[in-house]
C-alpha cells in the first residue's frame, strides 16, 4: 500500500504562515483512508522531513506568497518548483523543497498553497483568512480530492 504524507507547515504564532496548520487540522478529522498520514509539522523541517520518510506521495499544505488574492488556492508540483524557481515563495521550503527534489525519482510532492493576507507575530489567522477559512478549507479539499483520483 502507498504512503501518502499530507503535511501541514507554518507557524501559528505568525497570523496567517499557520493556514496550512489549521486546513491539515480539518482534514484530518475528516479522513476515512488509512493510507493518508497527516502530519503537522509547523516550522520544524527536519521533523517532517523524518515524517515523510518512505511516501509515495506527499502532500504539503502551507501558505504561499506569490501575488495572488488573499485565501486563493494554488497547485504546485515540487519538481517544477525545484527546477523552474528559486523556492522563495515560503519561508519553510528550501530545505524541504530541495531534499524532496533530489527524491523525485520514487517520491512524487506537491504544494497546495494558500496566499495569506498578512504575516506577523499574532497568534491565529487574520481576520480576512479567518472569514475565508471555509471557502479555503472547501477549495483546497477540492484539489486534494482530484491529488488523490489521480494516483
Amino acid at each position: 500500500m502507498e504512503k501518502i504524507v499530507v503535511l501541514g507547515i507554518g507557524n501559528r504564532l505568525m497570523m496567517d504562515d499557520g493556514i496550512g496548520i489549521y486546513v491539515v487540522e480539518e482534514l484530518m478529522r475528516e479522513n476515512t483512508k488509512s493510507n493518508l498520514h497527516f502530519v503537522i509539522g509547523e516550522s520544524d523541517i527536519d521533523y517532517c522531513l523524518e515524517q515523510i520518510d518512505g511516501a509515495t506521495l506527499v502532500i504539503i499544505i502551507d501558505a504561499v506568497v506569490i501575488g495572488k488574492k488573499p485565501g486563493e488556492v494554488t497547485v504546485f508540483s515540487i519538481s517544477e518548483l525545484s527546477e523552474q524557481q528559486s523556492l522563495n515563495i515560503s519561508p519553510h521550503n528550501l530545505h524541504l523543497f530541495n531534499v524532496l527534489s533530489q527524491q523525485r525519482e520514487w517520491m512524487k510532492g506537491v504544494i497546495i498553497g494558500i496566499e495569506p493576507f498578512e504575516i506577523c507575530f499574532h497568534i491565529g489567522l487574520s481576520q480576512t483568512l479567518e472569514q475565508k477559512f471555509k471557502q479555503i478549507h472547501h477549495n483546497v479539499k477540492c484539489r486534494f480530492d482530484k491529488i488523490m483520483m489521480e494516483i
